[in-house]
Parts: C-alpha cells; sequence; structure tokens
C-alpha cells in the first residue's frame, strides 16, 4: 500500500508520466499502470488447486464425501479410509493429494453452525450440577472415581466432592456436603438427565423425576431443571468446570491413602481457587467477593436425613449382602426379611421397625464386615466356635479381656466359660465388664465367678451417709422422780383386779 500510495500521489498530485514514475520507482510501467486506480488493499488470491490424478475419480468421491455430510462425525470415513477405497479401484496417485481434496470438500460445503447465546443468572438464582469420571490411586490401587460438581451460576463458586459410584446415597451425600460449604441453597438446581434424577424424559421440557430425586429437592424446597437431551450448553458452567478441573487437578494421576484425604484435599483446592479466581463477568473483583454477596441472598437449610431403601434377606449365616459386600446382623434375625438403609457412609439394618445393626459402609468386593456381638446368641449353644469362628478372628478385645480369655482357655471347657464371661459384658455393658475383669486379674482369680462377684459388688447401691448436727437446747430437761411412783400405784391396782 505504500508504494501504491507514491504511485496515485506521483501521477495525480504531481502530474509524472507512467514511464517516469516507473523510472523513478523502478517499477515496471504495467505494475504502475495498474495501481493508478487502487484504493483499496490489494488481496493475494490462491489459485485454485488442480488434481490431475482424481480425475475420472472426482465424480464418485464426491458422491462419498456428500453422503458422508449427513451421517455424525463419529460414524464418517477418514481421509485415509477414501484414500485405501481410491487405490481398489485403481488410483496411483498420493495419499497427501486425496487428504488435500477431502479438506477442500469439506471446508466448501454448506455448514449449520451451533450458536451459543449468552446466559445471565440472577443472584442466588440457580446451580448447575454434573459427574465427571477421573482416575486415581487410593492406597496404591488405581480406581475410576466419581466426582461430583457444582457451581453456583451468578458468583461462579464451585464445589466438588468424590465417590465411588452416583448411586443416590452418593449423590444426596453430595448434595448435603455442597450446601453446607455453600452456606444455603438456590432456587433452582440445573441438571442432565441422569438416571438416578429422570426416571423418564417426555415431549419438550416435560420431565417424570425419581421419587427419591424429588424427596431430596422438596427437603431444600429447589425447583430442578432437566436440560434437553444432548445439550450440554445449557449447563455450560459446570461443563466447562469439568473440563478445567481434569487439566489443572486430576492431570498427572493423584493418589492418596483413604477417601477422606481425597475429599479433603479436592474441598482445600475448592477454597483456594475461589479466593484468587477473577470472576468471568467483572475482571476487577474476585470469585470470592461475588460469592460472600451471593451467600446473603441463599435459604439457610438443615441437612437432608433421607437414604437409599433396599428390602434384603439375611441368610443363615446372619448376613445380610449389598453391593458385592456382606454384613453382619444378630443371629435372631436370620432367614428374616430386613430393610437396609444405605447411606454413603453408613448401613443400617431395619427390622419390625427398630435398628438392630449398624456398619460403616464398605466398598470392598467380596468382603464381609463383621460384628462379633451378633453371633453370641450362637456362641452360648456352640462355644467351641469361639476359637476358629470367622467372626472372631480378629475381635479388637479389650487388653484384659484378652488376657483373662487366655487363662480362661487353659481350663476344662474354658470355651464355655469364656462365652459366659462375654455374655457377662454384654449384659452390663462393656466398661463394668472390664473394669471387673482388670480387678479379678489384678486379685489373681481369673475365672468367670470372680468377675461376675465382682461386677455385683460394682453395681452395689452405695448407701447415703447421713450428716448430724447438734442441736443445743433451750431448756435442759427436768427429773421428776415422783413420776415413778405413780407408775407403781398404777400397776398395783391393775394387779388386785
Amino acid at each position: 500500500m505504500e508504494t501504491i500510495a507514491k504511485i496515485r500521489r506521483l501521477y495525480y498530485k504531481e502530474t509524472l508520466s507512467i514511464r517516469a514514475i516507473a523510472l523513478k520507482l523502478n517499477l515496471n510501467r504495467r505494475t504502475v499502470k495498474k495501481h493508478i486506480e487502487q484504493t483499496v488493499v490489494p488481496s493475494y488470491q490462491k489459485p485454485a488447486k488442480r488434481y490431475p490424478q482424481l480425475g475420472v475419480y472426482l465424480a464418485s468421491l464426491d458422491l462419498r464425501l456428500t453422503e458422508a455430510q449427513t451421517q455424525p462425525k463419529i460414524k464418517r470415513m477418514t481421509a485415509c479410509r477414501h484414500y485405501e477405497w481410491l487405490k481398489s479401484c485403481g488410483y496411483q496417485g498420493s495419499y497427501s493429494s486425496v487428504s488435500a481434496y477431502v479438506r477442500q470438500f469439506n471446508a466448501q460445503s454448506p455448514t449449520n453452525p451451533i450458536v451459543f447465546i449468552p446466559q445471565h443468572f440472577a443472584i442466588g438464582d440457580a446451580y448447575q450440577f454434573d459427574w465427571s469420571t477421573e482416575s486415581i490411586k487410593i492406597a496404591g490401587v488405581v480406581q475410576k472415581t466419581q466426582v461430583a460438581h457444582f457451581r453456583l451460576c451468578h458468583s461462579r463458586a464451585f464445589f466438588v466432592r468424590a465417590y465411588p459410584n452416583q448411586k443416590m446415597e452418593m449423590l444426596i451425600d453430595a448434595h448435603n456436603h455442597a450446601f453446607t460449604y455453600f452456606g444455603g441453597v438456590s432456587k433452582r438446581g440445573i441438571y442432565d438427565n441422569m438416571k438416578t434424577a429422570v426416571k423418564s424424559i417426555g415431549v419438550g421440557k416435560e420431565r417424570e423425576f425419581n421419587a427419591q430425586f424429588l424427596g431430596l429437592m422438596n427437603h431444600y424446597m429447589i425447583e430442578p431443571v432437566a436440560c434437553t437431551p444432548a445439550s450440554g450448553w445449557e449447563k455450560g458452567q459446570v461443563e466447562r468446570q469439568v473440563r478445567t478441573l481434569r487439566k489443572q487437578i486430576f492431570e498427572p494421576m493423584l493418589s492418596f491413602e483413604t477417601w477422606q484425604d481425597f475429599n479433603a484435599f479436592l474441598l482445600q483446592q475448592c477454597q483456594d481457587r475461589i479466593l484468587t479466581a477473577p470472576h468471568p463477568d467483572d475482571k476487577s473483583t474476585t470469585v470470592a467477593t461475588r460469592f460472600a454477596e451471593e451467600q446473603r441472598i441463599l435459604t439457610p437449610c438443615n441437612l437432608y436425613q433421607g437414604c437409599r431403601v433396599e428390602w434384603v434377606r439375611v441368610n443363615s449365616l446372619a448376613l445380610v449382602g449389598f453391593d458385592a459386600h456382606k454384613y453382619s446382623v444378630p443371629c435372631q434375625y436370620a432367614l428374616r426379611n430386613v430393610e437396609l438403609h444405605i447411606s454413603a457412609s453408613e448401613i443400617k439394618v431395619i427390622a419390625e421397625g427398630q435398628e438392630v445393626a449398624r456398619h460403616p459402609r464398605s466398598f470392598d468386593k467380596q468382603q464381609t464386615t463383621y460384628n462379633p456381638w451378633h453371633y453370641l446368641s450362637a456362641l452360648q449353644r456352640k462355644p467351641g466356635a469361639l476359637r476358629n469362628g470367622e467372626p472372631f478372628l480378629h475381635w479388637p478385645l479389650p487388653q484384659p479381656i484378652k488376657t483373662l480369655q487366655q487363662h480362661l482357655l487353659k481350663q476344662p471347657k474354658g470355651d464355655r466359660a469364656m462365652v459366659k464371661l462375654l455374655s457377662l459384658i454384654a449384659e452390663y455393658g462393656e466398661e463394668i465388664g472390664v473394669t471387673a475383669a482388670a480387678i479379678a486379674l489384678k486379685e489373681d482369680m481369673p475365672t468367670v465367678e470372680a468377675v461376675l462377684n465382682i461386677i455385683h459388688r460394682l453395681k452395689e447401691p452405695v448407701i447415703p451417709t447421713i450428716m448430724s448436727y447438734d442441736v443445743p437446747l433451750r431448756m435442759p430437761p427436768q427429773a421428776q422422780l415422783a413420776r415413778y411412783d405413780t407408775l407403781l400405784s398404777s400397776g398395783a391396782q391393775y394387779a388386785t383386779a
């Protein structure tokens, strides 16, 4: 453009001829003549590329490429596959010509680009939720973990927590932790059509929600909103959060000893990143500032106590199975149907409306969690099982009870005596039973009878001490001996009668 400007000034302002301008600027006269009327920036037009080797095959190739445009991208053949097909038809040219022609054809084909519309959310209006699958090491074992992502749409504050799976009890626990972290709940929750939330999809926005999920939403008074299927942009904030945190946190692979350590790390990451992250809509402020403003608008709430409920049958080993793991139940409930109240952290066994057992939730497959006290009634009938019974192999008994057990098992019928001792502990309580065993060992009386005697002594009621006070007499007593004469005379009269 600088050269063109010189040509035009010399021609129109200084009225030089084309020949004189060409000599002065060392240009060809045709170049000078071409640019005299040039007022726009010249652009280079790349000549259309020719494909002589494809000449006879272009019609068939165009037909295949046109048909491919109607299919999803994942099902379209690559340029390499088209090249192999052309070679089978006799094509002698190079692969680079085929790939260049395929790129040119796709670039010239009419497309319908997806246009995204910017969204705006009022303060305290909504949050978005999504799951992501990440790989981590727990106690040295690589596992697939399901990470629950929450994001407040106005302030952009976020919360993440990891679980072994995406089942309903995990979803409930994730909401409880998220709303505790946020300090309240929004008016609406935006979800995709996951099975734990949506039972069936109707026309448009019509959805039949899962009953347990609706119970969760009802407790927190949230209006659930389900996205259109395959329309992730309707919750684009949390979708972007998943991609960003995957690169920033979960790559390379993390390693922790326990799930608690992993979730503590994720909580710290949420707190640290919110403090320093600038707000996308206003770079002059931070997410933490907007979050503090939004927290004042959120509705305060109490934790949801709901859980997943399933009916199971107790087997002859007094065990119930759930999620490929077994849990013990008191022996009297064997071969009966019971309820399991399942949460993310524990399993409760309910029979006839009463809680009969409780265990911490375990995700180890094909393993068993025992409570040895559940088998006490069976031990009373089969005391020999105390030596080799699986529930008792790793029983963490208090040290006085273990020491006393060693003494009892050396005696005749020691198994039965040990079972009797355990029955005493179950009847009177572990605290007093351990104390009595310690006293019996100290007094060198390692017998069940001695422990029972000590328990009775420990449980004897304490006789209260009566405090007496000396009360001073205002009038000292006066001796009247004449009263004895009166009594003697009265006695003589009765005797005569």
